[in-house]
């Protein structure tokens, strides 16, 4: 990130407090407004938030009731290291009365995670119905070991583009390691191998654990109702200025020579007409990049999701295209949003009306919903996960209904038993496939309505790509224009996260406000327990 010569005060040369044009509505642009007023004193009537839906959350979507089921996806990692999460939560009131601070939370669970012990991973299909796969040996000889061990200690600039395949043979694909690891990051092997060596270092500690990186109690719905909800009802009732249904087209800067100041936003109003904001020089811009929900397709209990459209997604990418031509500091988009192939992901989520389902998954796991970690069916052609939470997900949820979801890492490939692929399958036959894996009656169907989804960027962040290809935070040589989002670079720092996004915003607030810096967890209070466990 370039250095500012001169420290941005909060207010224009005329003494009037300077405004802020936030264009996205996700949780990087929702948590740069909560810092902004938080932490450098903006005010919230000075804040603008652009969106082109209708609700805020971008991806981190969560809605539908009991009769015609719920959706939802499964969300971005959260886990116990992420302190720009932890500090965003502790500032934005709990919409969940008498919930307990994070930090009292992380006490708690650390002490229930103590009595943790050999925590079901995996499900396979044995002579005798389904069985528990030992997860505790990682299956990883020697030069998988040392393998891990040099990527993690690689320099970024020497592993380059190269895919992960690139850096493993194929054995290594094969093993209990990168069962789960694959499973609970979605990564595949033609991503990058600069992603996993930044997932292996921050991550690898919690492998054994079993892969379980759950985030705190107050966590205990969805991340849409559990994080954003609350966060847009602060920012609401602080007066923050939201323009939902409003697309930026386009940002204008001046001069057309270094250095660049952003100097009007051009958009489409609700009703599709063409405005314009002229914007003092001292006015801050903070734009999120790309949209790693773009073009997904939703099915019913009935009907398939379908062949999902990039074409569909090119409202969401076009501001950064329109900025990237303009100058390579602005990074690459077509890098991450034109290989839909590498980054398609499939996931449902099941709404059941009976308990059977987690009877079962109970009595094989020995483990409450949400006290599991994400449980893979690796027999499964589509490379299924399901993650079992705590019930209820949805506050509207009824006591007798349940709530589980689930991903598919291939939902290109034809199902074992459903032979197609998931992206054909209506919601309904996505559960057989499930229900066939475990070995569990198909009675259940009856009870239960599934919402299929396909997603062709969901793990588009985690595409290799050159240094370049992603625009640093604060863009060299630009005065007022900050990036958010997964798209951005953070040095060391993994992207498919929701930590990222927030991290962004964080810097951004604290680069442009004069925010003092607050020191960051390290990945190396963990590498001696990293080395333990690979030795």
């Amino acid at each position: 990130m370039s250095n500012r010569p001169n420290q941005l005060q909060a207010k224009r040369e005329d003494g009037e407090p300077i405004d802020i044009w936030i264009i996205g509505g996700g949780a990087a642009s929702l948590a740069a407004a909560v810092f902004l007023i938080k932490d450098a004193n903006v005010l919230p009537t000075h804040i603008h938030m652009f969106d082109i839906h209708s609700a805020l959350g971008g991806g981190l979507t969560g809605y539908g009731n009991p009769e015609k089921g719920y959706v939802l996806h499964p969300g971005q990692t959260i886990s116990y290291h992420d302190s720009c999460i932890e500090k965003l939560l502790l500032q934005v009131p709990s919409t969940h009365p008498g919930a307990i601070p994070w930090e009292k939370q992380i006490v708690q669970k650390a002490e229930e995670r103590r009595h943790v012990r050999r925590l079901t991973r995996a499900i396979v299909v044995g002579q005798s119905g389904p069985e528990r796969l030992d997860s505790q040996r990682l299956g990883l000889n020697l030069q998988d070991r040392l393998s891990l061990i040099r990527v993690m200690l690689e320099n970024e600039n020497a592993l380059g583009r190269k895919r992960i395949c690139d850096v493993f043979d194929g054995d290594f694909f094969n093993t209990k390691f990168w069962m789960i690891w694959s499973t609970t990051f979605a990564f595949t092997p033609h991503h990058s191998a600069v992603e996993l060596r930044r997932y292996l270092r921050k991550y690898l500690h919690d492998i054994g654990n079993g892969g379980k990186l759950s985030g705190p109690d107050e966590i205990r719905n969805s991340q849409h109702e559990s994080i954003i909800q609350p966060v847009s009802k602060y920012l609401q009732e602080e007066g923050v200025d939201f323009r939902l249904n409003e697309q930026v087209v386009d940002v204008l800067t001046y001069p057309d020579s270094d250095p660049t100041t952003v100097s009007e936003i051009k958009f489409l109003g609700a009703d599709g007409s063409e405005k314009m904001v002229t914007l003092d020089p001292s006015d801050l811009v903070f734009v999120t990049l790309g949209s790693v929900g773009s073009g997904t397709t939703v099915g019913d209990n009935t009907a398939a999701p379908g062949q999902p459209s990039v074409k569909a997604s090119a409202n969401e990418w076009s501001l950064w295209d329109k900025l990237a031509g303009r100058s390579i500091k602005f990074g690459n988009p077509s890098n991450f949003c034109n290989t839909p192939a590498n980054s398609t992901l499939g996931t449902f989520t099941v709404t059941l009306y009976d308990s059977e389902f987690f009877d079962r998954i109970q009595e094989i796991t020995g483990l409450a919903p949400g006290s599991q970690p994400v449980l893979s069916l690796p027999g499964s052609n589509w490379d299924i996960s399901l993650n079992i939470p705590l019930q209820p997900v949805f506050r509207s949820q009824p006591d007798t209904v349940k709530v589980f979801a689930g991903w598919a890492l291939h939902p290109e490939k034809n199902g074992n038993y459903v032979k197609k692929p998931m992206m054909e399958c209506s919601g309904a036959e996505v559960l057989q496939e499930i229900l066939r894996q475990l070995n569990f009656p198909e009675t259940i169907l009856s009870q239960a309505v599934t919402i299929p989804c396909i997603s062709p960027l969901a793990t588009s962040a985690l595409l290799p790509r050159s240094h370049n290809e992603r625009p640093e935070v604060i863009p060299h040589d630009t005065t007022n224009l900050a990036l958010l989002g997964q798209f951005v670079e953070i040095p060391d720092e993994p992207s498919l996260t929701m930590e990222y996004s927030v991290q962004s915003a964080q810097l951004a607030v604290d680069y442009f406000m004069g925010v003092k810096k607050e020191s960051r967890r390290s990945w190396r209070n963990h590498f001696v327990e990293m080395l333990d466990l690979l030795t």
